[in-house]
């Protein structure tokens, strides 16, 4: 392995982002080689259609291996391609005694290639010691990513890694249970515009490249420590490996493009399959039917999940094979309600006949009591609605029927003061239609209203006990009838409150 340090003096190099080792003899130098990875690239370019003519290209370079061999192929093939390159380096501010030296090496090196050059450093976000640093670090780097592309007009982000880098995936997906898609690795192209050159070709190929072209390159100390999964897989677990499969790294790319190309057949499916059944609620909530989802194949279910987790949540980052068996079980569980909270505040609830995922949070129901002591015009500033009270005689309303949000009740049975206020436990009446009474937690059940719904919904009592679960249904005691001389209208202003949430 070549480095800054094993090199630079012997070959009297004193500017770091020098492409070539000018003092190197070349014999010994294996051209072939270079030859077979820039065409590997160019195949691999090809087959996943990962540049158009005219394309500009952010080229992510850390300053290692991988990242400098990246641009060096991607330089040669230019004018092939017909694609302009833009450097981009980001300083994690992670190894103060490294990160400056690595970021004038990539900035020498993109002034020897005549490209365009932006770095920027990390702020306190990803400091040491924070929590999830590998993440947070992945999640800065790539914000900057894109400001680059969108600053520069850019089509493309290339990314520098490779086959081992497959193969490592793979393996630390497997150690954590996940599925087929987990399994199916790093994709060659991601959200259309990030791609990855190199995903063909392995590390020693790769380090054979740049000894041939006579190339340096940093190699990065983090690298030999174990404190983290994929170094321990890197260092230990695959030469282990190697000694049962001297071609497991290639194999084990080979098994994530099978999975992957499983993987999008089965998105297809899903994709069409939500397209026609899915539904969205008032609050952005996505909706499925549950008689239609519970007869799916069980690869197609975990496809439609990780779907719809995708579209709440932005990402499946944290979503694990248990969260969606977790989904399933409620889906097919006897429960008519139930509800599982996820990463990414994220939660999918079981709602009856519907399976409802939505983004998670505090959700309050916020208390309410209205006394009414006559009728009259009255402001629910905490539904969002007003009420309005009329007595009016029966023989100037004929035909006067109940709807909604509009309730006409025997004026001759109602007795002030009236109140509305949130359901309580024990709160019965006799739904209109009915004869005997029935509790309200009863009523709601059949009525199908999830239960953190009902606290919402306003009961018009009299004396304490219910004549209106407004917006559903009257007592029946209290309904107008052929011997009715009086009417009370109470209608509800519910479009744009809270009250339309359970209709």
């Amino acid at each position: 392995m070549l480095s800054l340090s094993d090199t630079g003096n012997e070959c009297g190099i004193k500017t770091p982002g020098w492409r070539y080792f000018d003092a190197l003899c070349s014999s010994g130098r294996d051209m072939n080689i270079v030859k077979d990875i820039i065409k590997k690239v160019e195949n691999t370019i090809s087959k996943y259609r990962m540049v158009g003519r005219g394309d500009r290209v952010i080229v992510a370079i850390s300053g290692g291996a991988d990242s400098v061999c990246l641009l060096d192929v991607l330089h040669s093939l230019k004018e092939v391609l017909g694609i302009e390159l833009v450097v981009a380096h980001f300083d994690h501010g992670l190894r103060p005694n490294e990160d400056e030296y690595e970021t004038d090496f990539v900035k020498s090196l993109a002034a020897s290639f005549n490209c365009d050059f932006v770095t920027k450093k990390a702020g306190p976000a990803i400091e040491p010691g924070t929590a999830s640093l590998e993440e947070r670090a992945r999640d800065v780097r790539y914000r900057f990513l894109e400001e680059v592309k969108e600053e520069f007009a850019a089509q493309k982000i290339a990314m520098g890694h490779n086959l081992n880098d497959q193969a490592e995936t793979v393996l630390m997906r497997l150690l954590r249970g996940s599925g087929p898609s987990g399994l199916s690795g790093i994709p060659p192209i991601r959200d259309s515009h990030i791609i990855r050159p190199l995903i063909e070709s392995t590390r020693s190929q790769i380090e054979s490249y740049l000894s041939n072209r006579g190339i340096i390159y940093i190699t990065d100390s983090s690298n030999s420590e174990t404190k983290h999964l994929r170094n321990e897989i890197r260092l230990n677990l695959l030469p282990q490996l190697e000694k049962y499969q001297p071609k497991i790294v290639e194999l084990l790319g080979r098994t994530a493009g099978i999975m992957r190309e499983e993987n999008t057949w089965l998105e297809a499916k899903a994709t069409r399959w939500l397209k026609k059944w899915a539904e969205t609620g008032s609050n952005n909530e996505i909706m499925l039917p549950l008689f239609r989802f519970n007869w799916l194949p069980e690869p197609l279910k975990n496809h439609v999940i990780r779907q719809v987790l995708k579209r709440k949540g932005g990402s499946l980052r944290r979503i694990s094979l248990p969260n969606i068996d977790a989904i399933k079980q409620i889906a097919t569980g006897r429960k008519p309600q139930a509800e599982v909270t996820l990463p990414n505040m994220l939660a999918v609830k079981k709602v009856y006949d519907r399976l409802i995922f939505s983004r998670a949070g505090p959700k309050t129901s916020k208390s309410f009591c209205y006394v009414i002591e006559k009728p009259g015009a009255f402001d629910l500033e905490t539904l969002g609605s007003t009420m309005q009270i009329e007595e009016v005689e029966r023989k100037a309303v004929p035909g006067l029927k109940n709807s909604a949000w509009t309730a006409c009740f025997d004026a001759d049975r109602i007795t002030y003061p009236l109140m509305l206020r949130n359901f309580r436990p024990g709160d019965r009446f006799v739904p209109l239609g009915m004869t005997g009474h029935k509790k309200l937690k009863s009523f709601f059940i059949d009525m199908k209203i999830p239960s953190d719904v009902r606290k919402q919904i306003p009961i018009l009592t009299q004396t304490n006990k219910p004549i209106w679960v407004c917006g559903l249904r009257i007592d029946d005691r209290l309904k107008v009838t052929s011997r009715t001389r009086r009417i009370l209208k109470i209608t509800f202003d519910a479009q744009g409150s809270t009250l339309y949430d359970y209709r």
